[in-house]
């Protein structure tokens, strides 16, 4: 069983996932002068409702970002795994992809593990090359409409 240990304070941070690879993960010291996003407002006209653009540049490549709200109910976590400063060796690694299934008996004691909170989001910046995403056709923003909804279904009640 995973268990999620809450932050001792709270601090906001802002989610993005960019289009491209970075083979990094944990914070960064961003400076303006590398990320700038923009934010600007389009008002409405008889066609086209009132928008919000964002905008930024990275390599010198123009990123066009579309926000995705986490729903009412719902928290963003930022989480830290146990023992995650302790590197894997390429034994352990070998043995966690190859593990064998055929052993698993009905009776054996779970393995739990504590998650620690290192921070929480309430929006999640899904960035594109030039246009704004899809959300209809984007992985990542038809991942997060369908995991939620099947969240509400598994922990929701029927009203009827």
């Amino acid at each position: 069983m995973i268990s999620i240990k809450p932050p001792s304070s709270t601090t906001e941070t802002k989610a993005n996932i960019l289009p491209c690879r970075i083979k990094y993960t944990g914070p960064a010291s961003s400076s303006r002068q590398l990320w700038n996003p923009i934010s600007t407002s389009q008002p409405a006209t008889d066609s086209t409702p009132a928008a919000e653009t964002h905008t930024s540049y990275f390599r010198g490549r123009k990123l066009v970002g579309t926000k995705v709200l986490v729903p009412d109910g719902y928290k963003g976590r930022v989480l830290i795994a146990p023992d995650s400063n302790a590197p894997l060796s390429g034994t352990q690694k070998k043995e966690l992809l190859y593990q064998d299934d055929e052993n698993d008996d009905e009776g054996d004691i779970e393995e739990s593990s504590q998650w620690t909170t290192a921070s929480s989001f309430s929006e999640i910046m899904v960035w594109g090359h030039e246009v704004a995403v899809d959300g209809t056709q984007d992985g990542v923003v038809r991942g997060v409409e369908e995991w939620m909804g099947m969240a509400q279904i598994m922990n929701g009640y029927d009203s009827k």
